[in-house]
């Protein structure tokens, strides 16, 4: 079940040992009735949960205070697709449709240019929560930034590339690829 023992991050740890400390209710994903922010609040202003109706219809449904300031607005109710650059769509799919239907999670390399000014490389560790009451997924992920690769001048958030990551065999497996 932790194959994820090469964190970036000691953050990145701690979120994924308290994800594993959810009750699972004999599935083998938490359901997001026991997600308590409070638990990891040091976490949430890096801290993103995104709901899946389909992997085409994903949406925001929380955005910490930090990643607010990154993108430049808060994100809550937008769609996920809305931020990406087009080259950036094909990993997107490659990464959230396994962690939806295997489940599985993730650990993912994101470039993203920031409403700041800067363009960064950040890594997205991605978890998933089943809400039973809506019947749809929800990947929660922790933001952690890795490096500053350079600047720009616009204002406009982008996320540029979800590049190749590490999948978290959660109980199901992971893909192959």
């Amino acid at each position: 079940m932790d194959n994820a023992a090469d964190f970036f991050t000691a953050e990145s740890r701690t979120f994924f040992d308290y994800w594993r400390s959810l009750p699972k209710e004999g599935r083998l994903v938490p359901d997001r009735k026991h997600f308590d922010p409070l638990a990891i609040r040091q976490l949430m202003p890096m801290t993103v949960m995104v709901e899946y109706e389909s992997v085409q219809e994903a949406t925001f449904r929380y955005a910490g205070s930090a990643i607010t300031d990154i993108v430049g607005f808060d994100p809550t109710k937008k769609k996920y697709l809305d931020l990406l650059e087009d080259e950036a769509m094909a990993g997107f799919l490659a990464a959230s449709e396994p962690m939806i239907s295997v489940p599985c999670g993730g650990s993912f390399l994101v470039k993203v240019r920031a409403a700041t000014g800067y363009t960064m490389k950040c890594e997205a560790l991605d978890l998933p929560l089943f809400n039973e009451k809506a019947g749809t997924w929800i990947v929660l992920a922790l933001i952690s930034i890795r490096e500053i690769v350079g600047m720009h001048s616009g204002s406009d958030f982008k996320i540029l590339e979800i590049g190749r990551g590490n999948w978290i065999d959660v109980g199901a497996g992971v893909p192959a690829s």
